[in-house]
């Protein structure tokens, strides 16, 4: 039998990743921002489509930084049929954000992976 002779420990940065991304694997809906269009936002690399978990969240950022903008539920049929399309085109990269303003940044695919499957998509209904 093998040992293990040195173990690493995990970043806690790691870690939060993942129980963000399981978090939103169950949640089964997700919210932006929204104005006459979604709201996209720039950091100093990328332009970003900003999501969150709940509601509430997204409703204080908006206060804070937009106030014309309004929660507003993304399903997992407006993911497919919308805003997909719509972030793969213009490039942009959807990042969750928290109440801390921290953002994660994903891939289009992987929201879709961990969201927007059809299991999950079943759950919701």
């Amino acid at each position: 039998m093998n040992q293990i002779s040195q173990l690493q420990p995990v970043q806690r940065d790691f870690i939060l990743k993942i129980n963000i991304l399981k978090t939103m694997m169950y949640c089964g809906v997700l919210w932006g921002l929204y104005h006459q269009g979604w709201a996209i936002m720039s950091d100093h690399e990328d332009n970003i489509f900003p999501f969150w978990l709940n509601g509430v969240q997204a409703s204080r950022y908006a206060k804070r930084h937009w106030p014309h903008y309004t929660p507003r539920k993304i399903t997992p049929e407006d993911f497919q049929k919308s805003l997909l399309p719509t972030l793969t085109r213009l490039k942009v990269i959807p990042a969750l954000c928290n109440s801390s303003s921290q953002t994660l940044k994903l891939t289009t695919q992987q929201m879709r992976h961990f969201f927007f499957t059809e299991n999950n998509a079943m759950q919701t209904a």
